[in-house]
């Protein structure tokens, strides 16, 4: 395998060969043009990423860009090819530390007990989070970065527009505009989506012919399929009834081809210059390529002035925007750094960061908890007066608490170059240090004996009944690879919960998706509970997995690495809704998953109680998988229709089967009377009864009365560790007969009910 300085003089090579931008074009369009509705289908491993993108166009940049044509049309495509391979290499290059680190982890005979510091040598170095920091997704939606522009510079938008001509309303306008002209062009354009039909057209090609002549059919057609695409690009420039001969129709064909895949990137000034700061807009964001630009990029981790100006002059009125998300990226990054380099104002600027980050992150929270659960500006004062720490965002939910801590950090250049020290230095700041507070504050919360203030001085009185306490850590910045460097290189007691890391882009998602309060923290409890089980690339792709198949244990799996794939599906669902582009619903794999009118109702019930244990009650309901919902909340609603028929109290008890998750059981009990101290007393007797012959540490207790029209009436909930009782034991053997069921798997038609009549199930419940 060559060096990753070998891979990379070859590709600056690659790039000053005649007609390269042509083909760079064509890989540009392709790559980053997708359907919406088909953004779960995208094959990313056969796309370029953005940084991948911006690193041919940050060698580019280096000199004059060359319109001279290739010296054939298989130039263009041999070009193409040999892009691919190069940046498949590349890729592999910088596999190379984890490789032979592996190699000689696997020759060494001793090894530590401790599987979380040994992850921690083997990845926590900077040769090993090079690659993740680079082939990291982008984590954002371009829209994101427009939507949150001016609620990050809110503070500093006067010295924006005064120093930089940088009008935070108008920048919004100007960059959503410059979208929609290239949107346009690229109509002309009819995309195949060769990248994921290429598999399916090889293997139908392997068929139709036994021997080895797909190969080359492949070969040779699958260029032809890919210029096809651009069919209307040939003849756009051609004159209507120019008679030509054949030799010179090919000539201008190839000619308007040229002109025209370069002009489906190009956007006039002159169809801007309504906008009062149109000039300030192109000197801040735009460069012309000549030599030497651009020449401390050398190779990755560098700093590419195509990230910072990613519009390419042409000439006066002419600009190439190659990739527009690399626009919306400039547009919101860009001003940290002007700020930053003004020392007069870069101190207030660090302010306006803090205060910005701390109001977005209360806004989006407020949303989901309400204004009487949620506190910013949390002082913690302990009983001596002393002020221990505060809490930036302070969420309550009956039995449970979530506490943020929100950071303003970038990602420095030497840490994306792999410095240990960087990187270090940079997650201390952006990670470490909000983990820190967020502990001391768990653990003030759970003492019970400090006081806690908001941020107007009134006091917030905290239930008692609090007994586990999330941490949560926000970065308003975009931090790549947040998510596996908070995994690998977090400093953390054994004993000590961990948190979860967000950027503000991830936590908009968590709230559009998770908007229920007891959804969201539930989400909160499982992704910090199952860290060391669940490993993903990002916050997106645990999101959409637990959207579609929850986050729960698997059986027999002692680790899980959940695939890309499911980060697809919040693109294919959240992307054409947020953009304002109607899709239909076919392949929308999460828009109605896991919805039960019964549950639902269910669930609002509960959540309607002021109690706070019923916190743990609905944590315990949704760790039940979609058929025990179901199961459940039949046996409710058929148990309350007997009591209505037969005019008899009834009951069921069962246990859901649930893998390695806690050992709690729900009884049920349908009382003939609206009697409330009758229903209390049968379901708590049932309930100690029926929790204790189990051996069960949770039970959940529902009833309901005779004509009511909720689902549930009265509930109550025991989370106390079993243990031996003499007087339960025999009481238990007395009065409960038969054993319980489990639900949530497939009841066999000759099953005992679980609804608990004593009959098969196919003569009760399962009769219909």
């Amino acid at each position: 395998m060559r060096t990753t300085k070998n891979i990379i003089e070859e590709i600056k090579k690659l790039i000053s060969l005649k007609g390269y931008i042509y083909t760079l074009s064509m890989i540009l369009f392709e790559d980053f043009h997708v359907n919406p509705e088909k953004l779960h289908e995208i094959d990313h491993k056969a796309r370029l990423s953005t940084k991948e993108a911006s690193l041919l166009l940050g060698f580019l940049v280096q000199n004059e860009l060359d319109f001279t044509p290739p010296e054939s049309p298989e130039n263009l495509i041999q070009m193409k090819q040999k892009t691919y391979k190069l940046m498949d290499e590349l890729h592999q290059s910088f596999m190379n530390p984890f490789f032979k680190k592996l190699e000689k982890e696997l020759k060494r005979e001793h090894k530590t007990e401790n599987l979380r510091a040994e992850q921690k040598e083997f990845f926590g170095k900077g040769d090993m989070l090079t690659e993740p920091i680079f082939y990291s997704g982008t984590g954002v939606y371009d829209f994101q970065y427009l939507d949150f522009l001016e609620l990050k510079y809110k503070y500093d938008a006067k010295w924006l527009l005064d120093k930089r001509g940088f009008d935070l309303i108008e920048i919004k306008n100007i960059v959503s505009q410059i979208k929609n002209i290239l949107h346009e062009k690229s109509n002309r354009v009819r995309l195949y989506d060769l990248k994921e039909r290429l598999p399916k057209i090889t293997e139908n090609l392997k068929k139709r012919y036994h021997n080895k002549d797909w190969e080359k059919y492949v070969e040779d057609v699958l260029p032809m399929m890919e210029l096809h695409q651009y069919v209307e690009l040939f003849f756009k420039n051609l004159n209507k009834g120019e008679k030509l001969s054949i030799d010179e129709i090919k000539e201008k064909g190839w000619e308007s081809f040229y002109t025209n895949i370069i002009e489906l990137f190009v956007i006039n000034k002159s169809d801007l210059l309504d906008y009062i700061n149109i000039e300030a807009f192109f000197n801040n964001f735009s460069i012309t390529p000549q030599k030497n630009l651009n020449s401390r990029f050398v190779t990755i981790g560098n700093y590419n002035l195509i990230n910072s100006h990613p519009i390419i002059q042409l000439d006066d009125d002419n600009y190439f925007v190659p990739i527009s998300f690399l626009l919306f990226e400039a547009v919101y990054e860009r001003p940290f750094y002007w700020m930053t380099d003004d020392k007069s104002y870069r101190d207030q600027a660090a302010k306006n960061r803090g205060k910005v980050g701390e109001e977005i992150t209360f806004d989006f929270l407020l949303k989901v908890f309400g204004p009487s659960r949620t506190f910013k500006s949390v002082k913690i004062v302990s009983k001596k007066g002393h002020e221990d720490t505060d809490i930036d965002v302070l969420c309550i939910l009956g039995s449970k608490a979530l506490c943020v801590q929100i950071k303003s950090k970038k990602l420095t250049e030497l840490s994306r170059r792999g410095d240990d020290k960087a990187l270090k230095n940079d997650f201390q700041k952006a990670v470490q240090d909000a983990y820190k507070q967020g502990i001391i504050s768990r653990h003030k919360i759970l003492e019970k004996e400090a006081k806690f203030y908001d941020e107007i001085g009134r006091e917030i009185a905290l239930s008692e009944e609090i007994d586990d306490v999330y941490i949560m850590a926000i970065t308003t910045e975009n931090y790549p690879s947040l998510t596996h460097q908070s995994d690998i290189l977090l400093e953390k007691e054994d004993y000590e919960p961990f948190p979860i890391v967000l950027t503000i882009f991830d936590l908009e998602l968590l709230v559009h998706y998770l908007n229920d309060p007891y959804d969201f923290l539930y989400y909160i409890k499982q992704r910090t509970s199952l860290m060391d089980y669940f490993k993903a690339d990002e916050e997106m792709v645990f999101l959409g997995y637990h959207l579609d198949q929850k986050l729960w244990k698997k059986p027999n799996v002692d680790i899980c690495f959940i695939d890309n794939y499911f980060g697809q599906l919040i693109d294919r669902n959240y992307y054409p809704l947020m953009a304002g582009l109607k899709v239909s619903d076919e392949g929308d794999k999460i828009k109605y998953r896991w919805k039960d009118e019964y549950f639902d109702q269910l669930c609002n019930e509960l959540k309607n109680l002021n109690e706070a244990k019923i916190t743990d009650i609905l944590f315990c309901l949704f760790d039940l998988s979609g058929d025990a919902r179901k199961d459940i909340v039949s046996f409710i609603r058929r148990t309350k229709q007997k009591t209505l028929n037969d005019k008899k109290s009834h009951n069921f008890s069962l246990q859901p089967n649930i893998n390695d998750s806690p050992n709690f059981g729900i009884t049920f009990v349908s009382v003939n009377s609206n009697d409330r101290n009758e229903l209390k007393a049968r379901l708590l007797a049932l309930c100690q009864l029926r929790k204790y012959k189990s051996k069960s540490d949770v039970w959940i207790g529902f009833g309901s009365y005779q004509n009511s029209s909720n689902i549930i009436d009265s509930v109550t909930f025991n989370d106390r560790k079993w243990e031996y009782e003499e007087e339960l034991e025999e009481a238990s053997k007395s009065h409960l007969g038969g054993k319980l069921m489990k639900v949530g798997g497939k009841i066999g038609r000759n099953d005992p009910c679980p609804c608990g009549s004593g009959l098969k199930y196919k003569k009760c419940c399962g009769s219909n």
